[in-house]
């Protein structure tokens, strides 16, 4: 009953209530002439809602404004006379920006913050409420703002929220355009956790029916607060706001409250029970209400049903959405994949005919990039790992010159494409060789490169590495990046490591870019333990500091240490001529390293005068000549003709000539001109060192890695094998084929899986490896390997595949294929691979022993050899069905059947002298127990094998 009367005490006051309009105003203020003035100026005053903000401000389902804002604008109105009109149709973004340019004046109900007061003037605050965190009531790891660090959080765009959380750059934001979206996110599980205040999450869980989530408060000690945000240029409407809110009552403020926030607060029912008494219609409005409630409740069931509906469908989708992301994702793996694989064999092949020098640089640019290109691709696929954390970090020996190598010769391109200027500094402090992963170093400081070079259309991008500080055999490194590009602002540079995000949305369609590159540098910096700091002014550019911690590698780096301190330069007399100071002394820090020393100039005309003077008599000539090919006015190949025409230099010194970037065509021209040795710009301190070496005939030092060529030293096999490689693809079967003949293998080409089975059956006595493309037409690579394994279980079957998508291996597995090679390959590892498996087989083929130890068996029996027959003759017998039923219950997934199958023939199998076949029981038997799929398949093979061979043998000895 007390519920009814407060119902209907509530309708009482919400009739009472209405914003506008309002029928007259009240003089119970007092206002300035220039507020009278204002008022009489603008009697109409314009306001942006947020339509679904409920219970402080909302648009009904009648399209009327209501919520508490509302009735303190209609407590407003009465006091001042001022008219309040709602601009229709809009949501809260659209409603914000309006106000941001002025289109609308007021926003009256708003928290404060910095940025909002950039733009806005706001009243005294007339409203307070919590702040909360919204999870799934299943995640209850989350209890305060710092366990949200690393997760996307959701949140209203354009809120106090979004501007409260932006500070913490651990927590990455999903903007959502009403706080209904971000909550059923939540639900769904599209999202970890949703931010917004207590009152309007609470009240639309409850409405919606969204039962899975819970409620967490956090920071309980601070209050938000409500205020009028009215435009810059009206002061004086901030202080008929201020004086209006004044002027309301404390019992005018506590029925809103209680009109909005809480029904259950005691009221005292006397006078509407009299007035109800007087009416005589106590038992109608009891009825009717009943009546209400009873259509509302129907209302909301059916409400709740069409939400759960939405939710299933919802999720549906997701899967769905989810499933096809995967399918496309593989696919797109494969079809670039299989091109890249032709690219970079053919570029392989290309390397072992009679190349020029440029050609052979050339080759290895086409190697480098699609290396870098297949990373790229891995990183997209490896994306969800990065965001979980299970990218695993590699610790390998590495030359950070020859990482920088790399990177320079990979974004040179860009460099040349932008027609922009490009400098290399290394200090002469930091090691060569360190113990960790170069391949992601690799991938950050190109991400960064790359970005920097995109954005710079004039101008220069410079890398600089320095040692920042030592500590024991670690070292703290900086590499800075910067450039003289179009710059950020504040809020692109908060915005930079997100996934998917770009300055703003014209940064793709001008520059491209998926905007995921710099979100992984950002993770795969973190994962290093470094730290990445950027600094940027609009207009004038960027600049990137990377910071990482790497532990030196004693051994490779003493023996380098150990080269560049001998005295293999300390009677060579260098000259520099270099244009650019900053090159200069770049040189000059390198050689010094080395312990050479130099004289510089930056003029042609001095460089002639110094050699010329350096006559022997009261100078010692020049051994060594550094010049840059940009330098002198007629090129530096025509500068070395006149040096060497110049008869007052009694002594010719060697010259290496500093070649720009991206003129490969030079190198082919340095015999031409009689050029001891030259090398491309940036100058890279080992290559520089391992020049002037071999100019000299000294010993270069190794201060790069070997080639894989040089680490596996494949050599050709020592008899002669046939490989049958199943491929479709006509140019990836010649690279098959040339690569096989290499090590003396011999090749049989079959274009389908159908003509691969038909073949192999052909040849099948001469054939020592099958390689196996997996998807073909008339037959795929899974269904021609199953063929094959009924006539020929040991054949090793190796798949080349451009397919990396988890199961793959273990599909492979099931049918038979127990060797894996993905495209592109690596053709010296490929070769290495193929030498193995081959090899490995024929061991097995010729080593292997026998499964049935006689003597042992014989020994269990107690030394009794005819009933020790009579036990291999029944084991014989029941057998012979074994292998049928216990693959048709692992096909049928009846584990528990298949592992009882296993144990009847364990122990028998232990006791007639079959320890091998025993003892493999055992770990497929607690396989199947356990149901680990990926294990139960190798195991099962072996097993059959095993069990096969022992029938043999038994039947052999029965003979």
């Amino acid at each position: 009953m007390k519920r009814i009367i407060a119902l209907l005490f509530v309708l009482i006051v919400t009739m009472s209530t209405n914003v506008c309009p309002c029928y007259g105003a009240e003089s119970r203020i007092s206002l300035t002439e220039e507020e009278h003035a204002f008022i009489e100026e603008h009697p109409v005053i314009r306001i942006g809602v947020d339509p679904g903000f409920v219970p402080f401000e909302f648009i009904n389902e009648d399209g009327a404004y209501e919520g508490i804002a509302a009735d303190y604008l209609s407590l407003i109105c009465e006091k001042t006379g001022l008219q309040f009109e709602v601009v229709q149709d809009l949501t809260w973004p659209e409603a914000y920006d309006l106000a941001l340019v002025g289109d609308i004046d007021v926003l009256p109900a708003i928290g404060k913050t910095e940025e909002r007061e950039d733009y806005f003037l706001f009243s005294q605050p007339y409203y307070y409420f919590k702040r909360v965190i919204v999870t799934r009531d299943t995640d209850t790891q989350i209890s305060a703002i710092k366990d949200l660090e690393g997760f996307t959080v959701a949140v209203q765009r354009n809120s106090s929220h979004e501007s409260y959380l932006l500070p913490y750059s651990k927590i990455n934001l999903s903007l959502y355009d009403s706080v209904e979206a971000g909550l059923t996110a939540v639900a769904t599980g599209s999202e970890k956790a949703f931010i917004g205040n207590l009152a309007t999450t609470n009240y639309l869980i409850r409405s919606n029916g969204l039962t899975n989530l819970r409620i967490v408060s956090f920071e309980a000690e601070k209050q938000q607060a409500l205020y009028f945000a009215v435009r810059k240029d009206w002061p004086e409407l901030v202080s008929i706001f201020n004086k209006a809110m004044d002027s309301v009552t404390e019992s005018e403020k506590l029925a809103i409250n209680n009109k909005w926030i809480d029904l259950e607060t005691h009221i005292d029912y006397g006078p509407m029970i009299r007035i109800l008494v007087i009416i005589g219609t106590l038992l109608a409005v009891v009825m009717g209400v009943s009546s209400f409630w009873i259509i509302r409740l129907r209302s909301e069931i059916r409400q709740r049903k069409q939400i759960q509906k939405d939710l299933e469908k919802a999720k549906q989708d997701a899967e769905e959405a989810n499933e096809f992301k995967s399918s496309f994702m593989a696919r797109m793996s494969h079809e670039i994949r299989t091109p890249l694989n032709v690219i970079t064999g053919m570029a392989y092949l290309l390397k072992k005919t009679n190349l020029t020098l440029t050609q052979k640089m050339y080759t290895d640019r086409i190697t480098q990039a699609s290396s870098n290109m297949l990373s790229i691709i891995n990183d997209i696929l490896d994306y969800s790992k990065i965001e979980a954390g299970k990218v695993e970090l590699e610790t390998a020996p590495f030359s950070m010159d020859q990482v920088i190598q790399d990177v320079v010769n990979i974004v040179s391109y860009k460099i040349e494409e932008q027609e922009i200027g490009f400098k290399l500094a290394k200090d002469p402090l930091v090691p060569n060789w360190f113990l960790g992963d170069s391949k992601r170093i690799e991938q950050i400081l190109l991400n960064v490169l790359n970005n920097a070079a995109k954005f710079t259309v004039k101008g220069e991008v410079s890398l600089d590495i320095r040692l920042i500080a030592k500590e024991n055999d670690k070292y703290h490194l900086s590499f800075t990046i910067k450039d003289t590009g179009i710059g950020m602002n504040k809020e692109q540079v908060n915005n930079l490591f997100l996934p998917f995000m770009q300055g703003d949305s014209s940064i793709n369609r001008r520059f491209g870019g998926s905007g995921l590159g710099l979100s992984i540098v950002k993770n795969l910096v973190d994962l290093m333990g470094g730290q990445i700091q950027v600094f940027s002014t609009p207009q004038e550019g960027s600049t990137f500091i990377i910071h990482l911690a790497l532990r030196v590698d004693k051994e490779k780096e003493e023996v380098y240490i150990k080269s560049l301190s001998g005295d293999h330069f300390k009677a060579v007399k260098t000259l520099v001529l270099e244009k650019t100071g900053a090159n200069m002394n770049l040189i000059e820090s390198y050689l010094s390293a080395f312990g050479m020393h130099c004289e510089l100039t930056t003029s042609q005309a001095s460089a002639l005068s110094m050699l010329e003077a350096a006559d022997g008599k009261f100078a010692k000539p020049f051994d060594l000549f550094i010049i840059d090919y940009e330098t002198p006015a007629e090129g530096g190949f025509a500068f070395v003709e006149t040096v060497r025409s110049n008869k007052k230099i009694v002594k010719n010194p060697k010259f290496i000539m500093l070649l720009p970037m991206m003129r490969e065509d030079l190198f082919d021209r340095i015999n031409e001109y009689g050029i001891d040795n030259a090398m491309g710009k940036p100058i890279i301190p080992s290559i520089l060192f391992n020049g002037i070496l071999d100019i000299f005939k000294l010993k270069a030092v190794s201060a790069t890695q070997p080639s894989e060529c040089e680490k596996n030293g494949l050599v050709s096999l020592e008899k002669s094998y046939r490989v049958l490689v199943v491929e479709d693809n006509k140019t990836n079967q010649l690279i098959a084929k040339t690569l096989l003949h290499q090590i003396g293998v011999e090749s049989i080409l079959a274009s389908d899986g159908k003509e691969g089975v038909e073949l192999y059956l052909q040849y099948k006595d001469k054939i020592a490896l099958i390689l196996m493309d997996l998807h073909m037409p008339v037959m795929n690579g899974y269904d021609a390997a199953e063929e094959i394994r009924k006539t020929s279980p040991n054949i090793p079957i190796v798949a080349m595949t451009a397919d990396v998508i988890l199961g793959v291996k273990e599909k492979c597995a099931r049918s038979g294929i127990y060797h894996y090679i993905s495209k592109p390959f690596d053709p010296d590892q490929f070769l290495q691979k193929i030498k193995e498996v081959i090899l490995e087989n024929q061991g097995k083929m010729f080593d292997e022993p026998k499964i049935l130890d006689e003597t042992a068996g014989l020994r269990n029996m107690g030394g009794n050899l005819e009933v020790y027959r009579q036990v291999l003759n029944e084991y014989y017998n029941e057998n012979q069905e074994t292998l049928e039923k216990l693959s048709l219950a692992v096909n049928e997934m009846r584990y528990a059947d298949a592992a009882q199958i296993v144990h009847k023939v364990k122990s028998s199998s232990g006791s007639i002298g079959a320890k091998s076949l025993y003892e493999l029981s055992i770990k497929l038997q607690k396989a199947l127990d356990e149901k680990k799929e990926d294990e139960i398949a190798l195991l099962q093979k072996e097993y059959s094998r095993r069990l096969k061979k022992l029938l043999a043998e038994i039947s052999k000895a029965q003979d």
